[in-house]
């Protein structure tokens, strides 16, 4: 099953953080971003952009969600990218037509969240 991939710019994580978060905080989330522990430099932006939409504006939840990607970066994507899809997507009864909608809805939610200003 195809799933979209989202590519991040430094410019988009800059955006969001400005945008989901007071200015007094930039520094902040910036330097909690940095604690961040790549494993792929390119890949970083997209970490940072589920845990900055995990975060939903809470700098307590940046830190959280930090600690979880550290972990295991995919279960930050997993949730912020295809929550729906990773919910349901190993019920036996669930079609292959369902299954890509919820792809489809999961993306679809994903770009209102990205590109809203």
């Amino acid at each position: 099953m195809e799933q979209k991939i989202p590519s991040i710019s430094d410019s988009d994580v800059k955006r969001i953080v400005k945008r989901d978060f007071p200015q007094s905080e930039f520094i902040e989330i910036k330097d909690i971003l940095k604690t961040y522990k790549s494993e792929n430099e390119k890949g970083k932006n997209r970490i940072y952009a589920s845990i900055l939409k995990l975060s939903n504006g809470n700098v307590e939840l940046v830190k959280k969600y930090i600690e979880k990607a550290n972990t295991d970066y995919r279960d930050v994507i997993a949730l912020s990218e295809y929550p729906n899809y990773s919910e349901h997507a190993f019920e036996d009864e669930l079609s292959v037509k369902k299954k890509k909608q919820l792809i489809n809805d999961d993306w679809t939610q994903y770009e209102a969240w990205l590109n809203k200003t």
